[in-house]
């Protein structure tokens, strides 16, 4: 329904077809395996300018038993031009309308943020390179130099709404010779190469001998089997950075430390930005989000860049920042306060102010599953 390799698809069949009945069938365990079923009658002829379809959201699984009821009962007419290449949204003309109202109270953070959004390091074998506190304190031990190349490691999971919470694990972080100019980078012969990485770090050294062979046939690795994949934007994990899940079931965008580099379930925005940060955490972000993106399974929701980079940042004046600001910032000093969930209400109301909304688009919003 939405995602992107679907486009094509989903053009042809609401451009040169005209859609009679479209059913989404979310996450419901119509087969064995986990999937995402819809059932599409259509007619074989181009959609008249008005036409509209009979589309339905099933959602629970009681309703499979009686289709024809849950059609006549959940089901309601939409046009057939609201069927957009970019993704079907099924959903009824007033959230059709506000989710287009939100579009156009700015500018998408795609283009806020500069198309800065990055992913995190995939390792292709975390048993090699991420290790505990007490492999770090051991390898260091060995050699102090292994210390340069061990930084905190960030999970997917350790991610938290305003802030992210380290569990401790720490990356070995050999980039590639592609980015980085190692002793060993411009050796054509592995086992000259090798040579120079075991006198550079020798603790390190064995530490990934120990993996060699599966190391070896990675798909991910750099120039030589024990660096890491090429990497562009090593510099930015550096940087304070806002974090969130690839794939999300609860609203966690925070912000992480600098030096921590964070895993492949991970999307970070080189910034620090307590504006931006209160309105990603706000339930206008979450209901827009979850009417954009794909539904998996548990009602989590995908957060990759097509979808991040359309979320709508309303144009604002400093004035209109300012109370925001403030409130995230009382948040971080103290995320565990019983004043927090407070102090979050009140940005979701100063958001709905910042987008215009009208009583009843702000019912829609706190009223929606």
């Amino acid at each position: 329904m939405r995602a992107g390799y679907g486009e094509k698809t989903r053009a042809l069949l609401a451009g040169d077809a005209t859609p009679e009945i479209v059913i989404d069938f979310g996450d419901l365990p119509i087969f064995d395996a986990t999937t995402y079923p819809s059932i599409l009658l259509i007619e074989k002829a181009k959609p008249a300018p008005d036409a509209k379809t009979l589309v339905a959201t099933f959602t629970d699984p009681s309703q499979l038993e009686r289709l024809d009821e849950t059609l006549a009962a959940v089901g309601f007419s939409m046009p057939i031009v609201a069927l957009k290449r970019e993704g079907w949204t099924l959903e009824r003309p007033e959230v059709l309308a506000l989710m287009e109202k939100l579009r156009k109270a700015g500018k998408p953070l795609g283009e806020y943020v500069e198309g800065r959004f990055y992913r995190g390091v995939l390792t292709g074998l975390n048993e090699a390179f991420v290790i505990d506190e007490a492999t770090r304190e051991r390898l260091i031990a060995e050699d102090p130099k292994s210390a340069d190349l061990i930084k905190p490691w960030l999970r997917g999971r350790d991610i938290r709404k305003w802030k992210a919470q380290w569990a401790g694990l720490h990356l070995i972080t050999i980039a590639s010779s592609a980015n980085r100019d190692w002793p060993w980078s411009k050796e054509r012969s592995e086992a000259k190469a090798r040579s120079l990485f075991a006198k550079a770090y020798p603790a390190i050294h064995r530490h990934l001998s120990l993996h060699e062979d599966k190391l070896k046939i990675r798909d991910d690795q750099g120039k030589f089997w024990w660096e890491l994949r090429s990497c562009i934007y090593w510099s930015e994990f550096e940087r304070p950075k806002l974090v969130y899940q690839e794939i999300a079931t609860f609203q966690s965008f925070g912000y992480a430390e600098d030096g921590l580099i964070c895993n492949n379930k991970c999307f970070l925005i080189p910034e620090k930005n307590d504006f931006l940060l209160g309105l990603l955490n706000s339930k206008v972000t979450w209901w827009f989000l979850g009417n954009l993106t794909s539904g998996l399974v548990g009602g989590a929701r995908a957060m990759q860049m097509p979808y991040m980079e359309q979320l709508p940042i309303p144009s604002t004046t400093a004035a209109q920042k300012s109370p925001i600001t403030e409130r995230v910032r009382k948040i971080l000093a103290d995320p565990d306060s019983p004043a927090v969930p407070s102090l979050e209400e009140e940005i979701n109301q100063l958001t709905y102010d910042l987008y215009k909304l009208t009583t009843e688009e702000v019912k829609i919003i706190e009223t929606d599953k």
